[in-house]
């Protein structure tokens, strides 16, 4: 540390003092000040920094809500920060390029974030070849090929528990070459993929949603015709079947799995037989009842309140609709284009579990650049960590 001190780009300040100024910053500042010296970018990716001030501060305590427009050039991002209340932009956001350079947009799916990590793939990299990304860094990792699984289902990003905290797992659900489904775990701890496991004889995964809660993960999947979520022990190998909650007769839904703390939660937008929107809600899920009937597994715990709710039918007619936790937050997200201004627009409705309070985020600045068919729009939560290492 006393190197820092030697910096002509630092002035001679206590070290404390030094790294309560640092930890002051926005995550922007951050990012650009790791590059003054090797010491810097020691400092601030050390743990003591991290852990013990950077963390500790309110505004890098609450995940952000990232909203790109994937397929722009040069890549688009906006975060909303839940402790100032505000939209900003994150030119801090960097992925591997998006662009070649004969300016063809590479078609890139994500799957996942966690624990400040991305997963991703990029074209034309070859089909399951996973790549996890660090944006603060601007590290990126092409992990070695799968082993088994040959078509792909659903997969996911997640940090390991207790000793292994600041490793991740990368988990995959597929087939394998005998159409049997199979769970592939990629540890960065070993830097290697293992079978975790195998999928209940006739469940269908739905390409959809993996959220990970206590040591297993769930997916939304289907069983004799019945639409429900699968939770998978990723240590024990072991699963569990759940329908999903009961509808009226002519109603339908359309599910988004969460989870917060210990809660494996489902948010539904329920259409009618005319395909309006009548509702939204949110159940919790009881791992302890997993086989007691349908109606005491899911108890509800919010309802969009008639004063929220008629304006966001309005808002969210004829425009894209889904909905991602972020921390103790559920955004509920609506993405489309103003008729007659073409303007694209995002507005979200929140759901707070720990206040039980619903309301809407500030309006997204609108970006009045024309849309091309080459663009959409990707709402993610993001954890930032400087000191997740992609490999």
């Amino acid at each position: 540390m006393g190197d820092l001190h030697k910096s002509r780009d630092l002035p001679v300040l206590p070290e404390d003092l030094i790294e309560e100024i640092l930890v002051s910053l926005p995550v922007e500042s951050l990012c650009r000040f790791r590059s003054v010296s090797n010491k810097c970018n020691a400092l601030l990716t050390s743990t003591k920094f991290i852990t013990s001030k950077w963390a500790e501060k309110p505004p890098n305590r609450k995940p952000w809500l990232l909203v790109q427009d994937v397929g722009r050039r040069p890549l688009h991002c906006l975060a909303f920060f839940f402790f100032t209340g505000t939209w900003r932009n994150t030119p801090c956001i960097s992925f591997p390029s998006f662009v070649e350079p004969n300016g063809k947009v590479k078609y890139v799916t994500f799957y996942g974030s966690g624990a400040g990590l991305f997963l991703h793939t990029i074209d034309p990299h070859p089909y399951l070849s996973f790549v996890v990304s660090n944006p603060l860094t601007r590290t990126s990792l092409k992990l070695t090929p799968i082993s088994s699984i040959t078509v792909f289902s659903v997969g996911g990003i997640v940090e390991g528990e207790g000793e292994s905290r600041g490793t991740y797992r990368v988990v995959v659900v597929g087939e394998d070459s005998h159409e049997a489904g199979i769970v592939e775990i990629y540890d960065s701890a070993f830097k290697s993929w293992r079978i975790a496991g195998r999928m209940p004889h006739d469940v269908h995964i739905d390409k959809k949603d993996m959220v990970f809660c206590a040591g297993s993960f769930y997916c939304f999947a289907d069983l004799h015709g019945q639409s429900g979520i699968l939770g998978f022990s990723i240590e024990q190998g072991t699963s569990i079947f759940a329908p999903l909650p009961e509808m009226a007769d002519s109603d339908c839904m359309s599910p988004y799995l969460l989870t917060y703390g210990s809660w494996v939660l489902v948010a539904g937008y329920i259409f009618g037989h005319t395909e309006e929107l009548l509702q939204v809600i949110i159940w919790e899920f009881d791992k302890d009842k997993v086989n007691s009937s349908s109606s005491s597994r899911w108890k509800e715990i919010a309802r969009m309140p008639p004063s929220l709710s008629e304006d966001f039918k309005r808002i969210s007619m004829d425009c894209s609709k889904w909905c991602i936790g972020v921390g103790d937050c559920t955004c509920f997200i609506v993405s489309g284009h103003r008729k007659r201004k073409f303007r694209k627009v995002t507005e979200v409705v929140v759901y707070s579990v720990t206040e039980n309070a619903w309301s809407w985020l500030p309006s997204r600045p609108v970006d009045t650049t024309e849309s091309t068919s080459e663009r959409y729009e990707l709402a993610m939560a993001f954890e930032p960590r400087l000191d997740m290492k992609v490999g």
